[in-house]
Protein backbone atom coordinates (compact mmCIF):
# COMPACT_ATOMS: atom_id res chain seq x y z
CA UNK A 1 0.00 0.00 0.00
CA UNK A 2 1.31 3.41 -0.69
CA UNK A 3 1.75 6.89 1.51
CA UNK A 4 -0.29 9.69 -0.06
CA UNK A 5 0.27 13.43 0.84
CA UNK A 6 -2.30 15.47 -0.98
CA UNK A 7 -1.37 19.20 -0.97
CA UNK A 8 -4.46 21.68 -1.80
CA UNK A 9 -4.43 24.17 -3.93
CA UNK A 10 -5.29 28.59 -3.72
CA UNK A 11 -7.81 28.87 -1.30
CA UNK A 12 -9.04 25.69 0.24
CA UNK A 13 -6.98 23.62 2.92
CA UNK A 14 -6.16 20.03 3.78
CA UNK A 15 -10.05 19.89 4.55
CA UNK A 16 -10.89 20.00 0.64
CA UNK A 17 -9.72 16.24 0.51
CA UNK A 18 -11.67 14.98 2.72
CA UNK A 19 -14.01 13.41 0.50
CA UNK A 20 -11.13 11.38 -1.35
CA UNK A 21 -9.02 10.60 2.08
CA UNK A 22 -11.52 8.16 3.61
CA UNK A 23 -11.84 6.66 0.39
CA UNK A 24 -7.90 5.64 -0.18
CA UNK A 25 -7.74 5.11 3.24
CA UNK A 26 -10.13 2.35 2.91
CA UNK A 27 -8.24 0.94 -0.14
CA UNK A 28 -5.40 0.50 2.79
CA UNK A 29 -3.80 3.93 1.76
CA UNK A 30 -1.93 6.09 4.54
CA UNK A 31 -2.51 9.60 3.63
CA UNK A 32 -1.58 12.78 5.14
CA UNK A 33 -3.38 16.26 3.95
CA UNK A 34 -1.43 19.11 5.76
CA UNK A 35 -2.63 22.83 5.44
CA UNK A 36 -0.74 25.25 4.08
CA UNK A 37 0.58 28.37 6.39
CA UNK A 38 -2.12 30.66 5.62
CA UNK A 39 -5.25 28.67 4.53
CA UNK A 40 -7.89 26.40 6.10
CA UNK A 41 -7.42 26.12 9.90
CA UNK A 42 -4.12 27.73 9.45
CA UNK A 43 -5.74 31.41 8.24
CA UNK A 44 -4.75 33.01 11.05
CA UNK A 45 -0.93 32.64 9.89
CA UNK A 46 -1.65 34.78 6.55
CA UNK A 47 0.18 37.35 6.20
CA UNK A 48 2.29 39.32 3.03
CA UNK A 49 5.32 37.42 4.27
CA UNK A 50 4.11 34.07 2.98
CA UNK A 51 5.71 33.07 -0.03
CA UNK A 52 6.00 30.12 -2.46
CA UNK A 53 9.07 29.00 -0.35
CA UNK A 54 6.81 29.12 3.10
CA UNK A 55 4.08 26.63 1.12
CA UNK A 56 7.40 24.50 -0.18
CA UNK A 57 8.73 24.32 3.43
CA UNK A 58 5.61 23.37 5.07
CA UNK A 59 5.47 20.50 2.66
CA UNK A 60 9.10 20.01 3.45
CA UNK A 61 8.72 19.69 7.02
CA UNK A 62 5.87 17.05 6.98
CA UNK A 63 7.61 14.58 5.39
CA UNK A 64 10.66 15.24 7.70
CA UNK A 65 9.35 15.32 10.95
CA UNK A 66 6.44 12.65 10.43
CA UNK A 67 9.37 10.73 8.82
CA UNK A 68 7.56 9.60 5.62
CA UNK A 69 9.16 7.91 3.06
CA UNK A 70 8.33 6.64 -0.77
CA UNK A 71 5.76 8.92 -0.81
CA UNK A 72 3.31 9.74 -3.52
CA UNK A 73 3.39 13.17 -3.63
CA UNK A 74 -0.03 14.90 -4.94
CA UNK A 75 -0.68 18.53 -5.71
CA UNK A 76 -3.94 20.36 -7.15
CA UNK A 77 -3.94 23.23 -8.97
CA UNK A 78 -1.39 25.70 -7.18
CA UNK A 79 -0.13 22.39 -5.05
CA UNK A 80 1.70 21.55 -8.12
CA UNK A 81 4.37 24.47 -7.43
CA UNK A 82 4.83 23.72 -4.16
CA UNK A 83 5.33 19.75 -4.94
CA UNK A 84 8.00 20.57 -7.91
CA UNK A 85 9.52 22.84 -4.86
CA UNK A 86 9.23 19.77 -2.46
CA UNK A 87 10.95 17.51 -5.27
CA UNK A 88 13.60 19.16 -5.64
CA UNK A 89 14.50 19.95 -1.66
CA UNK A 90 13.65 16.03 -0.45
CA UNK A 91 13.68 13.78 -3.73
CA UNK A 92 14.65 10.72 -1.19
CA UNK A 93 11.74 10.95 0.67
CA UNK A 94 9.66 10.59 -2.59
CA UNK A 95 8.86 7.64 -4.66
CA UNK A 96 6.21 9.43 -7.22
CA UNK A 97 4.92 12.76 -8.09
CA UNK A 98 0.63 13.22 -8.85
CA UNK A 99 -0.11 16.54 -10.91
CA UNK A 100 -4.30 17.09 -10.31
CA UNK A 101 -4.56 19.42 -12.96
CA UNK A 102 -1.72 21.50 -11.56
CA UNK A 103 0.22 23.86 -12.28
CA UNK A 104 3.93 22.57 -13.51
CA UNK A 105 6.41 25.24 -14.02
CA UNK A 106 9.66 25.31 -15.26
CA UNK A 107 13.29 26.17 -13.70
CA UNK A 108 13.16 30.10 -12.70
CA UNK A 109 9.12 30.91 -13.33
CA UNK A 110 6.05 31.18 -12.07
CA UNK A 111 2.61 30.37 -11.36
CA UNK A 112 1.08 33.72 -13.28
CA UNK A 113 4.12 33.42 -15.78
CA UNK A 114 3.15 29.95 -16.44
CA UNK A 115 -0.27 30.10 -17.15
CA UNK A 116 -2.05 31.07 -20.18
CA UNK A 117 -1.69 34.51 -21.82
CA UNK A 118 -4.17 36.99 -20.01
CA UNK A 119 -4.63 34.90 -16.94
CA UNK A 120 -2.41 36.83 -14.67
CA UNK A 121 -3.82 39.96 -15.84
CA UNK A 122 -7.65 38.92 -14.71
CA UNK A 123 -6.17 37.26 -10.96
CA UNK A 124 -4.92 41.59 -10.53
CA UNK A 125 -8.46 42.78 -11.68
CA UNK A 126 -9.99 40.38 -8.88
CA UNK A 127 -7.05 41.15 -6.25
CA UNK A 128 -7.63 45.05 -6.62
CA UNK A 129 -8.73 47.05 -3.93
CA UNK A 130 -7.20 48.93 -1.06
CA UNK A 131 -3.64 49.17 -0.28
CA UNK A 132 -3.75 46.86 2.85
CA UNK A 133 -6.23 43.81 1.44
CA UNK A 134 -4.21 44.40 -2.96
CA UNK A 135 -1.66 41.21 -2.23
CA UNK A 136 -4.90 38.98 -1.69
CA UNK A 137 -6.55 37.42 -3.70
CA UNK A 138 -10.35 36.72 -3.01
CA UNK A 139 -11.80 33.30 -3.75
CA UNK A 140 -13.10 32.96 -7.39
CA UNK A 141 -15.97 31.99 -8.11
CA UNK A 142 -17.29 27.90 -7.18
CA UNK A 143 -18.49 27.71 -10.62
CA UNK A 144 -14.83 28.42 -12.29
CA UNK A 145 -13.81 25.25 -10.79
CA UNK A 146 -17.05 23.53 -11.77
CA UNK A 147 -18.59 23.13 -8.72
CA UNK A 148 -22.72 23.91 -9.35
CA UNK A 149 -24.53 21.52 -7.31
CA UNK A 150 -26.20 23.03 -4.28
CA UNK A 151 -25.35 20.34 -2.25
CA UNK A 152 -21.73 20.65 -2.82
CA UNK A 153 -21.73 24.42 -2.52
CA UNK A 154 -23.44 24.54 0.72
CA UNK A 155 -20.79 21.83 1.92
CA UNK A 156 -18.22 24.23 0.77
CA UNK A 157 -19.81 26.95 2.76
CA UNK A 158 -17.84 29.73 3.66
CA UNK A 159 -14.37 28.39 4.92
CA UNK A 160 -12.35 29.09 1.43
CA UNK A 161 -10.07 31.70 2.58
CA UNK A 162 -7.82 34.38 0.27
CA UNK A 163 -4.78 33.50 -1.60
CA UNK A 164 -1.39 35.46 -1.29
CA UNK A 165 -0.24 36.76 -4.13
CA UNK A 166 3.10 37.15 -3.62
CA UNK A 167 2.75 32.96 -4.27
CA UNK A 168 1.81 33.14 -7.36
CA UNK A 169 4.65 35.76 -8.56
CA UNK A 170 7.39 34.10 -7.14
CA UNK A 171 9.66 32.39 -9.32
CA UNK A 172 10.02 28.83 -8.18
CA UNK A 173 13.77 28.18 -7.81
CA UNK A 174 15.01 24.15 -8.77
CA UNK A 175 18.68 23.15 -8.30
CA UNK A 176 18.75 19.67 -8.36
CA UNK A 177 17.66 19.67 -12.10
CA UNK A 178 14.71 17.38 -13.20
CA UNK A 179 13.43 14.82 -10.47
CA UNK A 180 14.34 11.50 -10.83
CA UNK A 181 10.58 9.45 -9.77
CA UNK A 182 7.51 8.98 -12.15
CA UNK A 183 5.50 11.73 -12.72
CA UNK A 184 1.79 11.58 -13.50
CA UNK A 185 -0.26 14.42 -14.65
CA UNK A 186 -4.22 13.83 -13.99
CA UNK A 187 -6.25 16.35 -16.24
CA UNK A 188 -9.85 17.25 -15.49
CA UNK A 189 -11.37 17.08 -18.56
CA UNK A 190 -14.45 19.63 -17.95
CA UNK A 191 -13.02 22.54 -18.79
CA UNK A 192 -15.49 25.19 -19.62
CA UNK A 193 -15.74 27.21 -15.42
CA UNK A 194 -11.98 27.95 -16.33
CA UNK A 195 -12.57 29.04 -19.96
CA UNK A 196 -15.66 31.45 -18.60
CA UNK A 197 -13.84 33.02 -15.84
CA UNK A 198 -10.29 33.72 -17.85
CA UNK A 199 -11.18 33.73 -21.38
CA UNK A 200 -8.87 30.54 -22.09
CA UNK A 201 -7.92 27.67 -20.54
CA UNK A 202 -4.95 29.27 -17.73
CA UNK A 203 -3.79 25.59 -16.83
CA UNK A 204 -3.07 24.93 -20.86
CA UNK A 205 0.25 25.91 -21.04
CA UNK A 206 1.47 24.02 -18.16
CA UNK A 207 -0.03 20.66 -19.35
CA UNK A 208 1.51 20.97 -22.16
CA UNK A 209 4.60 21.26 -20.05
CA UNK A 210 3.61 17.71 -18.89
CA UNK A 211 2.85 16.27 -21.74
CA UNK A 212 6.15 16.94 -23.26
CA UNK A 213 8.31 16.26 -20.47
CA UNK A 214 7.03 12.90 -20.59
CA UNK A 215 4.22 12.07 -18.02
CA UNK A 216 1.85 9.22 -17.67
CA UNK A 217 -1.16 10.97 -18.86
CA UNK A 218 -4.47 9.77 -17.20
CA UNK A 219 -7.97 12.14 -16.56
CA UNK A 220 -11.15 12.54 -14.67
CA UNK A 221 -14.58 13.19 -16.20
CA UNK A 222 -15.07 16.44 -13.55
CA UNK A 223 -14.61 20.09 -13.03
CA UNK A 224 -11.37 21.47 -11.22
CA UNK A 225 -12.22 20.88 -8.66
CA UNK A 226 -12.61 17.29 -8.95
CA UNK A 227 -12.08 16.17 -4.98
CA UNK A 228 -15.51 17.64 -4.09
CA UNK A 229 -17.68 16.81 -7.59
CA UNK A 230 -16.20 13.22 -8.11
CA UNK A 231 -13.71 12.20 -5.22
CA UNK A 232 -14.42 8.39 -6.14
CA UNK A 233 -12.74 9.11 -9.95
CA UNK A 234 -10.49 10.94 -8.05
CA UNK A 235 -9.40 7.94 -5.95
CA UNK A 236 -9.74 5.58 -8.45
CA UNK A 237 -7.28 8.58 -10.57
CA UNK A 238 -4.75 8.15 -7.89
CA UNK A 239 -4.49 4.63 -7.35
CA UNK A 240 -4.24 4.32 -10.86
CA UNK A 241 -1.55 6.75 -10.84
CA UNK A 242 0.79 4.11 -9.19
CA UNK A 243 1.35 2.38 -11.70
CA UNK A 244 1.21 4.79 -14.54
CA UNK A 245 4.03 4.56 -16.67
CA UNK A 246 5.64 7.43 -17.82
CA UNK A 247 5.76 8.23 -21.86
CA UNK A 248 8.38 8.94 -24.29
CA UNK A 249 9.52 12.41 -23.90
CA UNK A 250 7.63 14.76 -26.43
CA UNK A 251 5.42 11.88 -27.52
CA UNK A 252 2.07 12.66 -28.52
CA UNK A 253 -0.65 11.61 -25.94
Amino acid sequence: MATFVLVHGAFTGGWYWSRVRPLLEAAGHAVWTPTLTGAGERAHLLSRAVTLETHITDIVHVLRYEDLRDVVLVGHSYGGMVITGVADRAPERLARLVYLDAAFPRNGQNATGGFAEGTGEVLDQMASGPDDTSWLLPPLPLAAYGVTDPDDIAWIGDRRTPHPLPTLSEPIRLERGEPGVPRVYVRCARREGLVQVFGADPLQPMYDNAVAAGFALLSVDAGHDAMVIAPRQVAEALQAALSAEPRTRDAAP
